[in-house]
């Protein structure tokens, strides 16, 4: 018998047919009355990471949301959404998001209602590999069921971003960027997201795989249509096979080799137990990967403590499109090392202080910021290849 969770893989063609294939996904893994008993406190954590329209393929998209609350509510819970999106944590900024992302009008007619108490409390995690602390917000903490609900992405510093990302909100607002300042190497940042995962286990996980993001994610990317719901009790299992269908192997993306080094998965994909559509089935070899994945240094083994003038030539790094940008000073006040001035009244990034974590670029409101890879590692990746 597995010893791991299955993940259920279902079509969905748009939409409006979210509630159809989230009970069908959910279905195929016990039902979610496996998950939800009548009276529990269900927290719904969607991926509102920013400011964004519904149209935009960046958070979790409101019909998805809606379709998740009503088949919690069928089961009898009484339903929270929470999320510490980037920037500021406060009633303002969640307002914000909540109306800009749909979610206030996805929660419409039903009992769900959203949260805007900004209390965290600093919880101790002994078991952690990178981190023994996290400071949490108080919704997850105070809740009986934690549901996931990630969005599938590519994202700038983690290669992909899921239902173990997906949980970095549960982070308070700039807490993040501590985080990110401290763990400025990628290895023991996604450490740190698994060891986050291991202390939340969320109790469901159910991607909004319907439009994903390609290219320089988690919200300056591209939109791809993909047409899939996917769902497991596991997190890590359900990223694994997301990965799959993307075309990433386990051990290109950190988060999820580190979980397969832990033990929370096996070690290759397909001794995944896949319920419904099979994950060759849906492959997209196609799918665009960010410019910061191809790591030369990692792709030729060079040691970390290489001279830092040939790491800064072969390093992809954040940039600034002056023509989109509006000065609106978002990028540096999110920035964990404070690299960038606005002194002259637009953005300047400091090259020696840039950590290349991408906050300023998955931040930006108007997507000004991007990723440049230099000719020497474009040249040398293709001549590898």
């Amino acid at each position: 018998m597995n010893k791991f969770e299955p993940v259920s893989i279902v079509r969905c063609g748009s939409y409006s047919e979210s509630r159809k294939a989230v009970d069908e996904a959910l279905s195929m893994i016990g039902g979610i009355k496996r998950f939800v008993r009548k009276g529990d406190k269900v927290l719904i954590k969607p991926n509102l990471v920013s400011k964004k329209r519904p149209d935009d393929p960046v958070t979790t998209n409101p019909e998805f949301l809606r379709a998740v609350i009503e088949t919690v509510e069928d089961a009898g819970g009484i339903v929270t959404i929470a999320e510490s999106p980037g920037g500021p944590y406060n009633q303002g900024i969640l307002r914000s998001i909540y109306n800009t992302c749909g979610v206030a009008k996805a929660v419409e007619g039903t009992g769900a209602v959203l949260n805007y108490d900004t209390g965290f409390t600093d919880i101790e995690y002994a078991d952690g590999r990178t981190v023994k602390s996290f400071p949490i917000i108080d919704p997850i903490l105070n809740a009986d069921v934690i549901i996931s609900l990630p969005k599938l992405k590519t994202h700038a510093m983690t290669s992909y971003t899921g239902a173990v990302k997906n949980l970095f909100g549960v982070i308070p607002g700039t807490h993040k960027a501590e985080l990110h300042f401290r763990l400025d190497d990628r290895t023991a940042f996604c450490s740190m997201l698994v060891d986050l995962c291991e202390y939340v286990r969320p109790t469901l996980s159910i991607m909004d795989a319907v439009v994903g993001m390609e290219g320089d994610g988690p919200t300056s990317g591209t939109e791809r249509f993909v047409g899939l719901v996917m769902a497991s009790a596991d997190p890590f299992i359900l990223d694994m096979a997301a990965c799959g269908v993307i075309g990433y192997e386990p051990g290109e993306v950190e988060t999820v080799r580190i979980a397969a080094d832990r033990g929370h998965t096996p070690k290759n994909i397909d001794e995944l137990e896949v319920l419904g559509l099979q994950i060759d089935d849906v492959k997209i070899p196609d799918y665009i990967k960010p410019e910061s994945h191809f790591n030369l240094l990692k792709l030729i083994n060079l040691p970390s403590a290489l001279n830092a003038r040939v790491v800064s030539m072969l390093s992809s790094r954040p940039k600034i499109n002056y023509k989109k940008c509006v000065s609106c000073g978002e990028c540096a006040r999110c920035c964990p090392p404070q690299a960038i001035s606005m002194e002259s009244g637009f953005p300047v990034i400091n090259k020696q202080k840039c950590i290349k974590c991408f906050c300023c670029q998955e931040l930006c409101p108007k997507s000004a910021v991007y990723i440049k890879r230099p000719p020497l590692n474009r040249f040398m990746i293709k001549f590898l290849k």
